[in-house]
């Protein structure tokens, strides 16, 4: 009996997978975390940067219906190249209040995998970004 005890305290061959598998869910719920996170990241500053663009497309317009059209020309060029956001999934809003112009671009990613895996709380799936200038032209 004293052989066994002594064989199986010596044995480690398992203990490998053992702890392993102990290790494995939470190292890959952090990875999931990571991915999902740097893709809300990723997302959140490339719509910042488009309304920014965009803000700064409407100095060119001599009119408000010319700006809006200028904002909403220059997110459409830009969001064309965001991964997985469709012509559906965006809305452009311009608004002057008073010797401003306000772009507001909002992008709904619900439709990103990683926005709707269940292991890893998420933050919201509509980001909203604003760019502000102030008008160009003459009224």
């Amino acid at each position: 009996m004293s052989y066994l005890l002594g064989l199986l305290s010596r044995n480690r061959r398992g203990v490998a997978v053992t702890e392993f598998a102990l290790v494995l869910p939470p190292l890959a719920l952090l990875l999931l975390g990571i991915f999902g996170y740097g893709q809300y990241f990723l997302l959140a500053h490339s719509v910042q940067q488009i309304a920014n663009n965009a803000a700064r497309a409407t100095i060119a317009g001599l009119s408000t219906p010319e700006r809006k059209t200028l904002a909403e020309a220059a997110v459409d060029s830009e969001v064309a190249h965001l991964p997985d956001v469709k012509t559906h999934q965006y809305w452009v809003d311009v608004d002057e209040p008073g010797n401003l112009v306000k772009v507001t671009v909002t992008i709904n990613a619900a439709s990103n995998p990683l926005f709707q895996m269940s292991l890893v709380p998420m933050p919201d799936a509509v980001i909203k970004r604003q760019g502000v200038v102030r008008k160009g032209g003459i009224e």
